[in-house]
């Protein structure tokens, strides 16, 4: 699907005489590969966001949550949407923004942002090939319940008070106008997408620079090296390193392989990659634009520890 940003990527590097396996041409690689990749998912996906948002009830799906027992069955729903999804930490935003600006409660929109980018199902079936079906199945059950948890303590803590001011509109802003016609619609879906990608454009550029330089100028085995201890303290240090990593769900199978097979406890190289997948840098900036610095600091806080903690069971597991 994305060969076309790869031939973009190898040609950028190429006219740059760069060598895009090494230092600035890999990280060069992967800024230009990168940012095609993650503007058109996010162009689409807020789209197709705005579409659904002009079709269905929201509001009433909104105030079903709200009564007595709809956030018991809003936690699971929103973490298991997530799971079926295939996006990844920086595309998920758009859903979640969505879910906000329909006024959602927030516990459930981030037990779908936690959720989403830890679990899909091709992540679960190239698990199951080669860990076997037990852990992929033991992995997806962690994945979902890490996202109805911290949804759930996101409500506790009342995460709302810290939404920039306007990011959740207020009560009859956001009840159902429905837009008639199609072309309406469609004219309305691609304002609305092309105002999120003008909001989070300077974060996600900066974000990806972050990224390529990681990419491009941190030492190979690096990672391996760091983590290759048997001590309890290895297993939060592999989620804080893996926090600021943006890293797709897929790639987190032959990665963990790697990292088992150079000596790399399980649980650790678990507690790594399901914090890199969880959170990232670029996805931290991109929510920059719609809460405070104290709500993010919260949310990768929530991440890190159930990380953290579910690193040290697969370890005592294993």
């Amino acid at each position: 699907m994305w060969i076309w940003a790869e031939w973009i990527a190898n040609q950028v590097v190429s006219l740059a005489r760069l060598d895009a396996a090494h230092g600035l041409g890999a990280a060069v690689h992967f800024f230009v590969y990168d940012l095609l990749k993650i503007v058109v998912l996010i162009a689409v996906i807020a789209f197709v966001m705005a579409l659904i948002r002009g079709a269905l009830p929201l509001a009433r799906l909104r105030r079903a949550l709200e009564r007595p027992g709809g956030r018991a069955l809003g936690y699971p729903a929103a973490a298991l949407f997530g799971a079926i999804t295939p996006f990844c930490s920086c595309s998920s935003v758009p859903i979640f923004v969505g879910f906000v600006q329909a006024r959602f409660p927030i516990g459930v929109a981030f037990a779908f942002l936690i959720t989403s980018p830890l679990v899909n199902e091709i992540a679960v079936a190239l698990m199951g090939g080669l860990f076997g079906w037990k852990f992929a199945f033991t992995y997806a059950f962690v994945g979902v319940m890490l996202g109805v948890t911290g949804g759930f303590m996101l409500t506790f803590l009342h995460a709302e008070r810290w939404l920039v001011a306007g990011a959740m509109p207020a009560e009859d802003a956001a009840e159902d106008k429905p837009i008639t016609g199609w072309r309406a619609r469609l004219f309305d879906a691609a304002d609305t997408s092309l105002y999120i990608l003008k909001k989070i454009a300077p974060w996600l550029l900066a974000a990806l620079a972050f990224g390529a330089a990681l990419h491009g100028f941190v030492p190979a085995g690096f990672f391996e090296r760091a983590f290759a201890g048997t001590g309890a303290w290895t297993v939060p240090l592999a989620s804080l390193i893996g926090l600021p990593l943006y890293v797709s769900a897929n790639a987190t199978v032959p990665l963990l392989e790697a990292f088992v097979t150079k000596g790399v406890p399980l649980g650790t190289a678990l507690a790594f990659l399901l914090s890199a997948v969880g959170v990232s840098f670029p996805e931290l900036v991109m929510l920059r634009s719609v809460m405070h610095v104290r709500l993010l600091v919260m949310f990768s806080c929530v991440v890190l520890v159930g990380t953290a903690l579910v690193g040290w069971l697969f370890n005592a597991l294993q």
